[in-house]
């Protein structure tokens, strides 16, 4: 009777069983579709001042705008991340990677020194692949900033860059950087992990000074690079 039973109700399972790789494989490709989306965020501009997607364009003077909540400013022909508008912006701050503007197709290489210092609304950011530079005071003492993503284009990070964000817990410093500032990452007291590059060449004085909360660093260098007696 079971025999019966399964046999009869073989066909039905099989079919159940394709629509639901059939689903799954739909689901991963539009997820995959969904995140190449974000990670390159192009913005154009069109003759009437009006951005594409959605965004809010602002512009400030002749070389700067704000896209959105964030604050852009052209230098060489290319841009850099320069602040914010606090009248709109909190939370998570989300990067463009090009604005076509005017006839100029400018990049995002750059976060300014300061751009976000003192940002105490600041919670995440992922810094898009193309930037090369974290300016100096960078994300200075933003206390509630818990998420940070550095791409593997930026090559140096400034002097106290990070220093007194107490709420970030893991750094992975890519293997383009070569150069990490003094207090770079002073006073985050919450940073548990810590991954430094193969390429380092430079870690400046007290770095990680009073980051009591470390307890992981991963140097990916087979010599490692020489540092004072406070950098940690």
């Amino acid at each position: 009777m079971k025999q019966s039973y399964f046999k009869n109700r073989l066909p039905i399972l099989l079919t159940s069983l394709i629509l639901v790789a059939l689903t799954t494989m739909s689901s991963c490709k539009k997820s995959r579709t969904n995140n190449s989306v974000q990670q390159d965020n192009i913005v154009s501009i069109d003759a009437n001042g009006k951005a594409n997607g959605g965004h809010r364009f602002s512009k400030i003077d002749n070389s700067s705008f704000y896209i959105d909540d964030i604050k852009y400013t052209a230098q060489n022909g290319d841009l850099v991340v320069s602040g914010y508008d606090e009248g709109f912006f909190k939370g998570e701050a989300k990067l463009i990677t090009q604005l076509n503007y005017d006839g100029r197709n400018m990049k995002v290489l750059a976060i300014d020194a300061g751009a976000f210092c003192d940002c105490k609304v600041l919670t995440s950011i992922v810094i898009p692949t193309g930037v090369t530079s974290i300016g100096d005071n960078a994300f200075f003492g933003c206390i509630n900033l818990a998420s940070v993503s550095i791409p593997n284009s930026v090559k140096t990070i400034g002097d106290k860059a990070f220093f007194f964000c107490p709420n970030i817990v893991t750094v992975s410093i890519p293997n383009s950087v070569t150069a990490i500032g003094n207090s770079a990452f002073n006073s985050c007291n919450r940073l548990t992990y810590l991954t430094i590059s193969e390429n380092e060449t430079s870690i400046g004085g007290s770095a990680f000074l009073a980051c009591g909360g470390l307890t992981y660093v991963k140097m990916k260098r087979k010599t490692p690079v020489a540092i004072d007696g406070l950098t940690f």
